[in-house]
């Protein structure tokens, strides 16, 4: 939260909010004053200030000026103005210190014809709020409604400033909703009013909201309580450095305790693909929660879950017939790998029991998900109690710790896979793989003839396919899932991750129509017995559906393939004189090796270090780094990640003199 700004704003207009913006800074003469955007008239809000804080100080930043009395979108429209856009306000206030910043109108007044409001500013921003409103008839309905609409985006609201003849009834009625904003009564005055009088108004209303501003930095106590009672995943907590304290995300950034800006480079675990904070998800995930919260789906359904099994299948084509939901990606494979099993079960092949993985293989931690995967690293001390798949050498298409002569080991290694398949096909129920890219296992990317090539032998020996799109599906690889890029079609697939946007827990596994004709019968065994509690929960599903609108018409799929392009330029640069190993990028995946090392190498320790204090929050796979953004990233924000990207290298490398 910026506490070096203040905007103020109203529950409508000719409330007071400029005398208000005077009075402070007739109590602050080291704070200076914006009204940004104008309407009715140049500087009209200016003198006016001037009058009540004659030594205020103006800031030196452009204003949105605009003869007509309206709203911003109505007042620029009119002069075939430029309208202001939250970008532009967003570049103006950039790193600004001590700035008043008063807007024009009520929070949902539309700056632009994009729908653009005071609301999306704050939001974008995070300044905080001081609220002004009459203290008459009608206050209560607006004020109310104004500090709803500012808490459903999570704006923080220093105080609420009642501006007029004292309403001691109006007062409490606002106090019982929200006894915890400050309430700063500021009676009417007039010309006559004393200067010491005015001092003191502003002093009073500097003194109410200091009180929230100063509480709401105080990060210690929790801070304590997680250090005191947290057992954070993935994480050595002898060795591991304390955590980042995050306390708010907004598109590609995430906010610490102290207010630094990092920019999201692993996109929250690989799950923000619309970035953080989307107003039309929690748009729909309110209005979701209001409607149905939760409902059993064994015996049950309702509307999301209806409409998103639809969008799904219409996303995925044919042959995909039927969606079956989960909680994550790890039981999205369970579910896929009891699928594969039973099909074969219930058609009294038996026989068919084994799975095919693949080294550097990772798709989850629950037990199945762990028996198809590498046991070292992540499972080396349960190896012991999985039960045993067929474990199988992958091409990449670069060097790398499982593949070290990249695409050049094509042949002989598919001439291994034939052998595989020769030997042991018909013990297979199937074969399930990360499509194109290994997530975990290294950012590690196949060659996508050796991918094909393991299609067309499932093909030809009737092994199932699974393809673990967790963290490849829904844009992320360039299409909308990757194996549309590819050219192959799998049996089943699993996606999670980037299905809620990265806003709740969602998964789903979808299948054809001839697999899931498997499991009709008469007899109830033949079903596939296997559920969770909040399977298809209606919140997740609706967050669902808004993730799903904002990926088509932003067209996402089309801004992964400029990410890769992006990653492409920026490798040729920086390959060499940073002594990039094995660098790689497939959509908006960027990633390299620093030294040859494993899971626990310095780089794991080190980078995320080095990259916070360049604006940067980066998490590694050993001494594998990569970058993997929102794909809502905008363009000048990856630049500039990507200049942070090459200065946290730089730094790693003199630190290490390793290079």
């Amino acid at each position: 939260m910026n506490f070096n700004q203040i905007f103020i704003t109203a529950t409508g207009t000719d409330v007071g909010k400029t005398f208000i913006s005077s009075l402070l800074l007739r109590a602050r003469k080291d704070w200076t004053y914006w009204k940004p955007v104008q309407t009715g008239g140049s500087a009209i809000d200016q003198n006016a200030v001037h009058e009540v804080a004659p030594l205020a100080v103006i800031a030196n930043l452009r204003n949105y000026e605009y003869e007509l009395p309206a709203s911003p979108d109505q007042a620029a429209a009119a002069e075939f103005a430029l309208a202001p856009s939250v970008d532009d306000l967003l570049k103006l206030v950039a790193g600004q210190q001590k700035l008043l910043i008063e807007g024009a109108g009520g929070l949902m007044v539309p700056l632009n014809d994009q729908n653009e409001t005071w609301l999306d500013f704050l939001q974008a921003s995070r300044i905080p709020v001081v609220l002004v409103a009459s203290s008459g008839l009608g206050t209560i309905n607006h004020t109310l409604l104004s500090i709803e609409a500012l808490q459903s985006r999570s704006i923080p609201i220093l105080g609420l400033v009642l501006n007029g003849p004292e309403h001691r009834g109006n007062q409490k009625s606002i106090a019982r909703f929200h006894p915890r904003i400050p309430q700063i009564v500021i009676p009417q005055v007039g010309s006559d009013t004393a200067l010491s009088e005015l001092d003191r108004l502003g002093d009073q209303i500097w003194h109410k909201i200091s009180i929230l501003r100063n509480e709401a930095q105080k990060s210690e106590a929790w801070l304590k309580k997680d250090k005191d009672y947290v057992w954070h995943p993935y994480t050595q907590h002898k060795t591991a450095p304390r955590p980042v304290p995050i306390v708010a995300a907004r598109g590609s950034y995430l906010y610490t305790d102290e207010d630094e800006k990092l920019l999201d480079a692993s996109a929250s675990w690989w799950t923000c693909t619309i970035g953080h904070g989307h107003p039309r998800i929690a748009a729909a995930i309110r209005a979701q929660q209001a409607k149905l919260d939760h409902c059993g789906f064994g015996n049950a359904t309702h509307q999301p879950g209806s409409e998103l099994a639809a969008r799904l299948i219409a996303l995925a084509g044919k042959p995909f017939s039927k969606v079956f939901y989960s909680d994550n990606g790890s039981c999205a494979v369970e579910v896929a790998l009891k699928m594969a099993v039973q099909t074969w079960t219930n058609r009294n092949q038996t026989k068919r029991s084994k799975f095919l993985y693949f080294e550097g293989a990772y798709h989850g931690d629950t037990f199945g998900a762990m028996a198809v995967a590498e046991s070292g690293g992540f499972h080396k001390a349960f190896a012991p109690y999985v039960f045993k798949g067929i474990e199988a050498p992958l091409v990449t298409s670069h060097p790398s710790r499982i593949c070290p002569g990249g695409s050049a080991e094509l042949e002989p290694r598919k001439k291994n896979l034939r052998k595989i398949f020769e030997e042991q096909g018909e013990e297979m129920a199937a074969a399930i793989i990360e499509p194109w890219i290994q997530g975990a296992g290294g950012m590690i990317i196949q060659d996508l003839d050796w991918l094909r090539y393991l299609a067309e032998l499932c093909q030809e020996f009737k092994v199932l396919l699974i393809f673990d799109e967790v963290f490849t599906g829904l844009g992320r690889i360039g299409d909308v899932f990757a194996y549309k890029r590819a050219g192959i079609t799998p049996d089943i697939f699993c996606l999670a991750k980037g299905l809620t946007g990265g806003n709740l827990p969602l998964a789903a596994t979808l299948v054809t129509s001839e697999i899931f004709e498997a499991f009709l019968d008469d007899d109830g065994s033949k079903a596939l017995l296997h559920g969770h509690t909040f399977t298809g929960n209606p919140i997740a599903c609706a967050a669902a559906l808004a993730s799903l609108d904002i990926l088509r018409e932003q067209d996402l799929v089309a801004k992964a393939k400029l990410i890769e392009q992006s990653f492409k330029t920026w490798i040729e640069w920086h390959e060499k004189r940073l002594g990039l190993i094995a660098p790689r990028a497939a959509g908006a995946i960027l990633a390299f090796e620093l030294d040859s090392g494993g899971y626990f190498h310095n780089a794991a320790y080190q980078i995320p270090d080095l990259g916070r204090s360049h604006g940067l929050m980066l998490r590694t796979l050993g001494s594998t780094v990569y970058f993997v953004p929102s794909l809502m990233i905008t363009s000048d924000e990856l630049e500039q990640g990507l200049i942070a990207l090459r200065q946290t290298i730089e730094d790693y490398r003199e630190t290490n003199r390793s290079f």
